[in-house]
């Protein structure tokens, strides 16, 4: 009976820890990382690059004029989500611990609407981000 018991507690442990899943809804307030080539972003207003969450909801990124006036609102938001802090205007400071963004890649926010995406050149470009279910 006590092996009996053990198997049954070891097999739920085992699945409880192997089951740890990321899961993004509309209202996930997580930055979702991309790789994506500067090649495939285009400023015209079309969407240049869409996804799926793990509800089922579907997103697409595009450029609006809007959101470009909060580009750096975005891009402080995303840092400091990752854990590091504005030291002074230019400066950011963070324990060892504190995510970091890679170049190349995009960040997308479902519940704020937004993406950031980080060129190669290590400036950034801010992105709207709609989401259909």
């Amino acid at each position: 009976m006590k092996r009996y018991l053990s198997f049954i507690l070891i097999a739920f442990l085992t699945i409880s820890l192997t089951s740890c899943a990321t899961y993004t809804t509309i209202n996930s307030n997580k930055w979702l990382e991309y790789e994506l080539p500067p090649s495939r972003i285009v400023q015209n207003g079309q969407v240049f690059f869409e996804g799926k969450l793990s509800d089922g909801s579907m997103f697409s990124v595009f450029t609006d004029d809007k959101i470009q006036e909060d580009a750096r609102y975005y891009h402080i938001m995303l840092w400091q989500d990752f854990g590091w802090t504005l030291k002074d205007d230019k400066t950011w400071v963070s324990p060892p611990s504190a995510r970091h963004r890679k170049l190349g890649h995009i960040y997308i926010n479902p519940s704020r609407g937004a993406a950031v995406y980080y060129h190669p050149d290590r400036e950034y470009s801010v992105f709207k981000v709609t989401i259909t279910k």
